[in-house]
């Protein structure tokens, strides 16, 4: 579950900005507010959707979150350079650190990580666990200019002197330009595995081109395909089901191909979606020496018989095809709690889709996964469908740079027309055009 969120100095983020779950004083829609656990009693909303001119900053809080996100995961190599642009937009934004800070909640508890970096290394690392009247130290980082590190642990719990060394001496030993809760888990020690797996289990980042792998490993029998094939065909796609097709790698991929996918199959067999440039699905694994390839295929009824046709996905419309790879996620049938971040939710959907979508999501009411979306989307501005404060905006000021806020600051009736006043600019966020001219 996600709190707060802030980023600074990033992209079109000059000054520190704030987006938060945290429920304002509307009263609708009681079932959208995630209550606190024992443990972390931090209520939090189950969704925040954000509106913005085109260029106003709504991608770029997207990519705050996913390079943060990259960044822990994937770690750097000796001397790279960290990934992270600055606001181009002032003198300074090259000299000084980009900040990126999140609260959440992962098993039973509530932290805040977060960490200042510039281009060559991190500067500051943080750790707290929010508990009801304080926030607890776990550890905090800081980097000289000469790469020496300075960190202090708080309450952890350690079995020995031996451990307590251990931990002091990878503390000590990581690179300026990696996080040291990326290094303790690539150095196997467990003392901050909870956070580190929120952010590689429970945050999900899906951009209009991201394709969801669960689908294609899905059976046709299965929940999950049962699922999604009857939705399909509610939504009025045409598809009314899909089918795994075996194939031969050897004649439908390069020998350089299944050499790079021989290189980066896991270990354990997981499966890998693999997307030609044409727009084919395979599903690939690695067994006993051998690639396993299959592909995915829809059926449609013919319309002059009872027979049925499977059409390849590229067959597909391209609203129908970013219906696949969101719908497992609002339908949860995975069944797992996460944090689903989605830049452009409307891309390629018809709006009543779009509308159909938020309410299946929040339908479940068992769930405790929470959605993030950027839209243009105006007919979601409806408070029959969101409370007021998870409608949110992003505009840029004079200066160029982005700043976010909440339809709660304006505290507009419950009857009142917000896509209307949106539309006439009441609430900021929308194209301001000057003299436009295609010719002399």
């Amino acid at each position: 579950m996600l709190i707060r969120f802030h980023v600074s100095n990033f992209l079109s983020f000059n000054e520190e900005i704030e987006l938060s779950l945290i429920p304002g004083r509307a009263r609708q829609h009681p079932t959208h507010v995630l209550k606190g656990q024992v443990g972390c009693d931090i209520k939090s909303l189950r969704a925040a959707v954000i509106y913005g001119a085109n260029a106003s900053g709504k991608s770029n809080l997207i990519k705050a979150m996913d390079i943060a996100r990259q960044f822990i995961l994937e770690g750097t190599q000796i001397r790279e350079a960290i990934p992270r642009t600055p606001f181009k937009l002032c003198k300074d934004g090259a000299s000084r650190v980009s900040k990126f800070e999140f609260e959440f909640r992962q098993g039973g508890r509530c932290y805040v990580y977060g960490f200042e970096i510039d281009n060559q290394r991190v500067h500051a690392e943080w750790l707290y666990e929010i508990r009801k009247t304080t926030e607890v130290l776990l550890f905090e980082r800081v980097t000289t200019s000469d790469g020496e590190n300075s960190v202090e642990f708080g309450k952890i719990e350690v079995e020995s002197h031996k451990e307590q060394e251990r931990l002091q001496f990878v503390s000590m030993g990581t690179r300026p330009n990696q996080l040291f809760l990326t290094e303790s888990m690539e150095r196997n020690i467990k003392h901050f595995a909870d956070v580190y797996r929120w952010f590689a289990e429970v945050l999900v980042i899906i951009y209009p081109h991201s394709q969801f792998l669960p689908l294609a490993i899905a059976t046709q029998d299965s929940d999950f395909g049962v699922a999604m094939a009857s939705s399909l065909e509610q939504l009025g796609t045409g598809i009314h089901g899909f089918k795994l097709m075996d194939v031969n790698p050897d004649s439908v991929f390069s020998d350089a191909l299944r050499r790079d996918l021989r290189g980066r199959l896991p270990a354990d067999n997981k499966h890998v979606l693999v997307t030609t440039p044409s727009g084919e699905r395979y599903i690939v694994d690695f067994s006993n020496g051998d690639i396993n390839a299959k592909k995915l295929k829809f059926r449609h009824r013919m319309g002059d018989c009872e027979e049925d046709v499977l059409l390849e996905i590229e067959e597909e419309s391209d609203g129908t095809r970013r219906l696949l790879d969101l719908l497992p996620t609002f339908g949860n049938w995975g069944h797992r709690d996460q944090v689903i971040v989605i830049d452009e939710l409307d891309r390629s959907l018809h709006p009543q889709l779009s509308y159909k979508l938020l309410k299946l999501f929040f339908e479940d009411s068992s769930s405790q996964s929470q959605l993030i979306a950027t839209t243009h989307e105006e007919h979601l501005l409806d408070l029959d469908l969101l409370r007021r404060d998870e409608i949110w905006f992003i505009e840029k000021d004079q200066s160029g740079a982005s700043r976010v806020y909440s339809l709660e600051e304006f505290a507009p009736r419950y009857d009142k027309d917000i896509e209307g006043g949106y539309l006439r600019g009441r609430f900021g966020a929308i194209p301001v055009f000057g003299k436009l001219s295609f010719g002399q």
